[in-house]
């Protein structure tokens, strides 16, 4: 299930010419790249414009897709393209795969986290309630259109908030890049550096997903980081994804030096890279550790009284390791 072939580093500007060029066409963007790139990039092209932000990352958002689509007169031979970060790309896949049971689908990320990380890989997902991701699919997108001149309008935060997931990408699988990432501030890479270190991210998430497109086993390590992330994300709204994950990685690097064996050597270069790159690593005090386990028994990773922990044996090999509830509660307090 790999869409290496579909992934292509180039202009998208040219891309979307001839894209939108077709009738059935529908771009979905929020409103920050829409006043950025809505004379350059779509043209007269039909516009469904999502407010933007983890907020809008909902079922209601969704409704409000079908009946743009519905206005539309789109069908299963509609193409929806979306233009933006992990939200869009999320929110959009989402509607491609559920809409009449699946339109067309093409993805244009527009932030670091969504080309490295959210637009690879075929998940899609809203959050319900408070819980992240609970209502998803696993489908893959017709194209990938990865443009890093986009990079150029992000902030600090929003750069870091995609450093952060190839940082994990590099801890989880390949100790020689991660080596080649060590001592590097990503912010401050040249364009055409930069790039490498995206498609080499990339490359490693599809040989994760082809073996394993529904994360029954392998992709699992996917999610290194993630369990106290999402949970820290859920809790604490101004922090962004990357920056929850960093702080997650930081707690399972704790966790893997007394469960797995990883040396505090090792755990130390992880930390060391992450600060780094500007990104926390400690769990804020904001946050008490009954609402952390509250949202981790929510965590789609869960089941029964434990949770599948992607944890290091060393840097670029993973453990995956069920662990119980009650054991992660004495982690974080002795962690914080």
């Amino acid at each position: 299930m790999s869409v290496e072939k579909q992934i292509v580093f180039t202009d998208a500007g040219k891309e979307l010419e001839i894209l939108l060029k077709n009738e059935d066409a529908v771009v979905i963007t929020d409103v920050n790249v829409k006043k950025l790139y809505r004379d350059k990039l779509f043209g007269n092209a039909r516009v469904i414009t999502l407010a933007g932000g983890e907020r809008c990352k909902n079922l209601r958002t969704i409704d409000k897709i079908y009946s743009e689509l519905i206005r539309f007169g789109c069908d299963r031979k509609s193409v929806i393209v979306a233009v933006g970060g992990g939200v869009v790309c999320d929110t959009a896949g989402f509607a491609a795969a559920t809409f009449k049971r699946g339109t067309g689908l093409v993805l244009v990320p527009t932030t670091l986290l969504a080309q490295a990380d959210a637009a690879i890989g075929g998940k899609n997902g809203v959050n319900v309630m408070r819980f992240k991701n609970l209502a998803g699919t696993f489908r893959q997108p017709d194209r990938i259109i990865i443009d890093t001149a986009f990079l150029r309008t992000l902030d600090e935060k929003n750069f870091n908030n995609g450093t952060a997931e190839i940082i994990k990408t590099a801890a989880i699988y390949d100790s020689a890049f991660f080596g080649r990432l060590e001592n590097k501030i990503l912010s401050e890479m040249p364009e055409n550096k930069l790039k490498a270190v995206i498609k080499k991210t990339v490359s490693i998430k599809n040989s994760i997903v082809k073996d394993d497109f529904e994360e029954k086993g392998l992709r699992k390590i996917l999610n290194f980081g993630h369990t106290i992330g999402h949970a820290l994300e859920l809790n604490l709204r101004y922090l962004r994804h990357g920056e929850a994950v960093s702080v997650g990685m930081a707690a399972a690097c704790a966790m893997s030096q007394r469960l797995t064996g990883l040396s505090e050597k090792d755990a130390q270069r992880l930390i060391d890279l992450l600060k780094l790159n500007r990104l926390p690593v400690r769990i804020s005090k904001l946050v008490s550790t009954q609402k952390l386990l509250g949202s981790i028994v929510q965590d789609k990773k869960k089941s029964g009284g434990s949770v599948d922990l992607i944890l290091l044996k060393n840097i670029g090999y993973p453990a995956i390791r069920k662990t119980a509830l009650n054991d992660i509660e004495g982690f974080i307090n002795d962690i914080r």
